[in-house]
C-alpha cells in the first residue's frame, strides 16, 4: 500500500457548508508549519467548518513528522502519507477525493501565500462559483518567468475565448463542480484545465488580486523541466480538442 491516511477528528457532517484545503508538501520541513498555521488562522475567520489535509508526498526529510505533530495539535488537520510521490496534480486530486466540505482549494506547503493574500481569497468565497486569484506583484519575479507566464496566459485566453489575468493560482472551487470534471492532465496545467472547463460550462467567477512571496529560501520551480513542459503541451492540445473541436 503506497498511501497512509492519518485522520484528524473533523467535527462536521459531510455536505454541510465549509472549506477543505489540501496542502501538498514534499520535503517542506522548513516552511510547512508556518504555511499550515496561516491556513488555520485565516480560515477560521470565514469558516467554522474547516479541514486542512496535509499530503506528505514522499518526503525524505521531517515533513511527515511535522504534519503529524500539527494533526495532534489541531483536530481540523488530517495527514496523508504517500510513499510514492504523486506530484502536485495527483496530490490535489487525491485531496479532492477526500474533501468533505462545500468549497475546495489547495495551498502549497512552501509558505508562498501570506496571510493577507489568503484572507483576500477567502473573503470572496460565495460571490461566485470560482474565486480566481492573480498576483499583483509579478514584477518581483525574474523577467524570464514573467514573460513565460504572460505568454501562457495569452495563449489560453486566445484559444479558449477567455480574458483571465492568471490561471495557476490558488483557485477556490465548489467541490461538487470540480468533482464533475473529467481531468485528463497530471501536469502543471491541471489548474488551468479545471478553470477552463468550468468556465466554458457557464460557471461564474470573481478575480481577486493578491501579493505573493517570491523570496522564500530554497524555493525552486519544477515547471520548466522538460517533462512538465511536455505535459503542459499535451494538456493544451487535449483540452482544445475536447472543448473547441470535439464539442
Amino acid at each position: 500500500m503506497n498511501t497512509k491516511v492519518s485522520k484528524g477528528t473533523f467535527f462536521m457532517a459531510e455536505g454541510e457548508q465549509g472549506l477543505t484545503i489540501v496542502m501538498p508538501a514534499r520535503d517542506e520541513e522548513t516552511h510547512l508549519r508556518e504555511a499550515a498555521e496561516i491556513v488555520l488562522e485565516v480560515g477560521v475567520r470565514y469558516f467554522k467548518n474547516l479541514e486542512l489535509l496535509i499530503v506528505d508526498d514522499g518526503s525524505i526529510d521531517q515533513t511527515g513528522a511535522i504534519a503529524e505533530n500539527l494533526a495532534g495539535e489541531d483536530s481540523r488537520v488530517a495527514v496523508v502519507h504517500n510513499r510514492v510521490p504523486l506530484g502536485l496534480s495527483g496530490v490535489v486530486q487525491q485531496g479532492l477525493d477526500l474533501a468533505r466540505h462545500e468549497y475546495f482549494m489547495y495551498v502549497d506547503g512552501k509558505g508562498a501565500t501570506p496571510a493577507d493574500a489568503l484572507d483576500t481569497i477567502l473573503s470572496n468565497i460565495g460571490k461566485a462559483d470560482l474565486v480566481i486569484p492573480y498576483p499583483t506583484n509579478s514584477c518581483e519575479r525574474p523577467l524570464a518567468r514573467r514573460l513565460i507566464s504572460w505568454l501562457y496566459q495569452q495563449i489560453l485566453n486566445l484559444f479558449f475565448g477567455l480574458r483571465l489575468k492568471y490561471y495557476n493560482h490558488l483557485v477556490v472551487y465548489r467541490t461538487t463542480m470540480i468533482r464533475s470534471l473529467a481531468i485528463k492532465t497530471d501536469s502543471y496545467g491541471f489548474q488551468a484545465e479545471c478553470v477552463i472547463k468550468l468556465l466554458k460550462k457557464g460557471a461564474s467567477f470573481v478575480e481577486v488580486g493578491v501579493e505573493d512571496r517570491f523570496d522564500l529560501e530554497g524555493r525552486k520551480t519544477k515547471a520548466f523541466q522538460l517533462r512538465n513542459i511536455l505535459g503542459v503541451g499535451r494538456f493544451f492540445f487535449q483540452t482544445f480538442w475536447d472543448i473547441q473541436i470535439k464539442r
